[in-house]
């Protein structure tokens, strides 16, 4: 009898400290605080079909710090270096200068960079098994979000793929290759306009 109660209480404690959604995400995350890959982007409309494809590569230092550059025919590079936001679009030739503001906070770099307080204070974490992968669903918390749900799914430790779902419906899925967990080099998150580029500040002003 006494072996079984001692059984029980057991059963009852691991129960009590099991981690909770959100902290299970945190701790998967910590080895994608900085890290680079090279991503394939789909984005499908709201009713599955596909709107465009693109590849590319990325690296992450921080939610501030990241560089996201997309291949040919969709060719943009992104940098953000904790001061600003740069988009350059090569087609244009132009070079867009935006603050780095709450606009980025559904971003890839911020959810993945983001620590359990971060996470569960913007969002509404629940969980679920497919198989052998763990899906991780985020609700954002703020009634005007424009975006509806982020999706992370995992394979063991390891990141498979994440979906941003916006308010109208519509999907991106990001899935990560080549992933290397060591720090990118400094040099990456560093943006100079091109020469002859028309870049244009936030405020309008022109240079």
């Amino acid at each position: 009898m006494m072996r079984e109660l001692v059984g029980l209480l057991c059963v009852c404690w691991s129960c009590l400290v099991a981690a909770s959604p959100v902290e299970d995400l945190a701790r998967l995350l910590e080895p994608y605080q900085s890290f680079s890959a090279e991503f394939k982007q789909s984005t499908m409309d709201q009713g599955g079909a596909p709107i465009n494809q693109m590849t590319g590569e990325l690296s992450i230092a921080s939610s501030s710090r990241f560089y996201w550059k997309t291949n040919p025919p969709f060719s943009q590079v992104i940098v953000a270096d904790n001061e600003v936001l740069w988009i350059f679009d090569e087609d244009l030739y132009q070079v867009q200068v935006r603050p780095l503001d709450d606009t980025i906070a559904a971003s890839p770099a911020a959810i993945l960079t983001g620590g359990s307080d971060t996470l569960d204070s913007r969002f509404r974490v629940t969980d679920k098994r497919e198989n052998t992968m763990v899906v991780y669903r985020l609700v954002p918390r703020a009634t005007d979000e424009v975006t509806r749900q982020i999706v992370l799914r995992f394979d063991g430790d390891r990141l498979v793929n994440l979906s941003i779902e916006d308010a109208l419906g519509n999907r991106s899925l990001v899935t990560f290759t080549a992933v290397n967990l060591d720090q990118p080099s400094p040099e990456r998150f560093q943006f100079t306009p091109p020469k002859d580029a028309d870049v244009i500040y936030a405020l309008g002003e022109r240079r």
